[in-house]
């Protein structure tokens, strides 16, 4: 009998030209319509039981919905980024401004074969099998919380994610046990002042130096307030103050992100920035706003999920390998708050010199072979689940 990479790599060509008019036609998040009007037209030629307009404009597609019992389910987001693609290729973006340059659209061509594939066995299969386009992962708290406000997965009783990686070579998968991926909160902080002529900065309360003080006293936090045994992020990443060269501003404006890999230490960074920046402002006659916005949570990966995943890549004759916490934010988190799951990176680098780049770069871009091994995994954890119920003894 083929093996599920084997049955991937006949619908290569399939999942590359899916893959290829995603690419050109990136929709950013909540703006999903075409690329879920292609996923839905796709799943209903699969006769699946299909669902638009989920979390907005997601999609669910589920194979054998008659059935009882638990579902699994596999999810790919869809949404690109506000960014304009450099990239030379046949299948370059065609909207200005816009680019699939996280790999989005690998994550919906993989998950579409895999439908393909999983329909061709769904006499075989006695459970539900759930596919979950997910719409808005790239803008925080994301597409995966409102689905689970909508209680869109209610009995699901498991669930996996992919994220393809040019950093890592095809017929790789990285994922550890535990938590991996970083929670990811957004703060501004507006700095209230005293404009006034450049000329005369002593009738003024200049916010413009105390946003740049202001910034490196947040430093102060993750190398004085965390323990330097646990991880942490408070990264400042914008200043916005003025509008003339000879006028000081009455206002500045610092945003940036704050990160970690737990829970308690998550709940102490808003109450560290805000008394920073309130000691900064007043020593300056000033005062500091803080706008504080969670995000992501911790992607936390369970043990028995996690050792399903490496056993099924093993299986299609892939390599393993575990890495360490990123402080990298994904709103799969959510779904492993409450769905027993995990969530791993795909390699997708042909693994030749080294010069791939990585996430959000205006030329990321990926190994279509990939494509394949993705299907084929999302395959395998199915038949995986059928075979051990297959196994399983009868009860005396």
């Amino acid at each position: 009998m083929p093996s599920a990479l084997d049955l991937a790599r006949a619908i290569e060509p399939e999942m590359i030209a899916l893959r290829r008019d995603l690419h050109q036609h990136p929709e950013t998040a909540w703006e999903e319509v075409r690329t879920a009007a292609l996923i839905a037209d796709y799943c209903r030629t699969l006769g699946l039981k299909t669902q638009c307009g989920v979390a907005k404009t997601g999609v669910i597609a589920v194979l054998n919905a008659e059935k009882a019992g638990p579902a699994l389910a596999l999810r790919a987001d869809m949404d690109a980024l506000p960014i304009p693609e450099e990239n030379e290729i046949p299948y370059r973006s065609s909207v200005t401004g816009k680019g699939h340059l996280c790999g989005h659209d690998a994550h919906v061509a993989m998950l579409l074969g895999a439908a393909k594939l999983l329909a061709r066995e769904k006499a075989r299969i006695p459970f539900p099998v759930w596919f979950v386009f997910q719409p808005a992962e790239e803008v925080p708290p994301g597409g995966a919380e409102l689905l689970m406000a909508e209680h869109r997965l209610d009995g699901v009783a498991e669930i996996y994610g992919l994220h393809v990686s040019p950093m890592l070579p095809v017929g790789c998968l990285m994922l550890r046990t535990g938590p991996m991926m970083a929670s990811m909160d957004k703060f501004g902080l507006l700095i209230e002042g005293r404009g006034g002529h450049g000329g005369m900065p002593q009738l003024t309360h200049d916010p413009v130096p105390t946003a740049a003080e202001m910034v490196m006293a947040l430093q102060s936090i993750v190398s004085r307030r965390v323990d330097p045994l646990d991880a942490a992020v408070v990264s400042v990443c914008m200043m916005e103050a003025g509008s003339a060269f000879n006028a000081i501003p009455s206002r500045a404006r610092l945003t940036g992100t704050a990160r970690s890999l737990a829970k308690p230490l998550r709940e102490q960074l808003p109450r560290w920035i805000r008394e920073i920046a309130d000691g900064v402002a007043a020593a300056h006659g000033q005062q500091a706003q803080l706008e504080y916005v969670h995000g992501t949570p911790v992607l936390v990966n369970p043990a028995m999920n996690t050792e399903k995943m490496k056993n099924a890549f093993r299986t299609l004759g892939g390599k393993v390998h575990d890495c360490r916490p990123m402080m990298y934010g994904e709103d799969f988190a959510f779904f492993l708050e409450k769905i027993p799951g995990c969530f791993g990176f795909l390699g997708a680098g042909d693994g030749s010199d080294g010069t791939a780049q990585g996430f959000h770069h205006p030329r990321f871009g990926i190994c279509e072979e990939a494509l394949a091994w993705g299907a084929a995994l999302h395959l395998q954890l199915v038949l995986d689940r059928v075979e051990t119920l297959e196994t399983k003894p009868e009860p005396m």
